[in-house]
């Protein structure tokens, strides 16, 4: 799945004709419960917004799942530091007893404790649930209607304006990445990783120079067309609000409520 790809579907799901506004609040209580519950609530919140995505808006799963994997990506780069401890003679180190699995490195063990374990875990799960109400967002909402939301909801046109610059910047910037890298590779670059690493920088110092011009060209365009202070963005589409939906929102939140207060409460 590319960015392309999102954008498209956001504008094809089968909940487009529902308002931003409500799609937007029902993610944020989400999201809310999602990183103040217990894990139990955020497994339910990342089940549940599957069914909302692939469900209800006929997202492939397979998108669904692709944009869950590459911010997941990061989790993964730093999961060693969260999992992985070096200990030497340290008197606060967990007891031998407490480790999961141990390497003996010389005078030194790595190990792998129960309690750091959990807390990857635990993590693992808040991002999941997180991750599955940012892919409700943008499935179901396209970027230029959010921002209409946005503004009802009183943020600041700056904020909005520079959100709409930098998503579009995003496809210009893959764009042109992506036709630099071909041309070198076509040009017999990438070979070797010193190579490698190599052409990556001078791809990365060429992308900084199309970006200032194509930065150039959208300011000059933006004068030529009488910018002022801010974007109009004009919207002729009509929403209709659903019963159906509303009452499953609001009678899962309060669901997921009710069940985080029998697991102990929120975690502040």
């Amino acid at each position: 799945m590319n960015w392309q790809q999102l954008d498209s579907l956001s504008y094809q799901n089968r909940l487009r004709h529902l308002p931003p506004v409500q799609k937007l609040l029902f993610a944020g209580v989400l999201l809310l419960l999602a990183l103040a519950g217990h894990s139990v609530v955020q497994l339910l919140i990342f089940l549940w917004m599957g069914v909302w995505v692939v469900g209800y808006a006929r997202i492939p799963l397979r998108s669904h799942l692709l944009f869950l994997l590459l911010p997941l990506s990061f989790f993964v780069a730093g999961l060693p530091g969260l999992l992985f401890d070096l200990t030497g003679h340290d008197p606060v180190a967990p007891r031998p007893s407490q480790w999961l699995v141990s390497w003996q490195v010389g005078p030194y063990a790595i190990y792998v404790a129960a309690a750091s374990a959990s807390r990857a875990l635990e993590l693992l799960v808040r991002i999941m649930a997180s991750l599955a109400c940012f892919s409700f967002l943008l499935f179901t909402i396209p970027f230029a209607e959010m921002l209409q939301a946005f503004r009802k909801l009183g943020i600041p046109e700056l904020v909005t304006d520079l959100l709409m610059i930098m998503y579009r910047f995003i496809f210009v910037l893959l764009d042109t990445s992506f036709q630099l890298w071909v041309a070198q590779r076509f040009r017999g670059g990438h070979q070797g990783f010193r190579a490698l690493l190599r052409d990556v920088g001078m791809v990365a110092a060429q992308l900084f120079v199309r970006a200032m011009q194509k930065y150039r060209s959208l300011s000059m365009g933006m004068a030529a067309r009488g910018f002022a202070e801010n974007f109009q963005v004009q919207s002729l589409r009509t929403y209709a609000r659903s019963p159906r939906y509303e009452r499953e929102a609001v009678a899962g939140c309060i669901a997921l409520v009710v069940i985080e207060c029998l697991t102990g409460g929120w975690l502040f």
